[in-house]
């Protein structure tokens, strides 16, 4: 009688297909780009979470121009997303790390963003409609 923990009949067993597989990279990095599109969104992450002090997002703001350029231009939904990015990219070109670590210099960005985000929506919108 056959050992079920021996096979040695050299078929493999085939593995059960991934019913959720995972976001690839570019799928993530291009919802991130976009959602700064969202002012609000923008001003949570800037006033409710503290990353944007961070180097780390700093940097990783900056690595995300590239979206900026064709050929991920072309698959970018609302344009307006990449004149936030630049702008972010643009207030924290200026910011300094301090001793612990964090970005210095920004205090004033999430008070910008919320103040001038809906004149910025408005904005883009009237660009859109002509």
């Amino acid at each position: 009688m056959p050992d079920p923990n021996n096979d040695t009949s050299g078929a493999a067993t085939p593995a059960p297909p991934d019913q959720n597989p995972l976001p690839t990279r570019f799928e993530v990095e291009l919802e991130f780009v976009q959602s700064l599109a969202n002012i609000q969104y923008v001003t949570y992450l800037l006033t409710q979470q503290q990353i944007w002090k961070s180097p780390n997002f700093k940097n990783y703001l900056k690595y995300l121009e590239y979206w900026c350029n064709p050929p991920y231009s072309q698959c970018i939904v609302y344009p307006n997303c990449l004149f936030v990015l630049k702008l972010l990219n643009g207030f924290m070109e200026s910011a300094i790390v301090n001793e612990d670590g964090l970005l210095e210099g920004l205090d004033e960005l999430p008070k910008i963003i919320q103040l001038q985000g809906p004149q910025w929506m408005n904005e883009m919108v009237e660009r859109w409609a002509n």
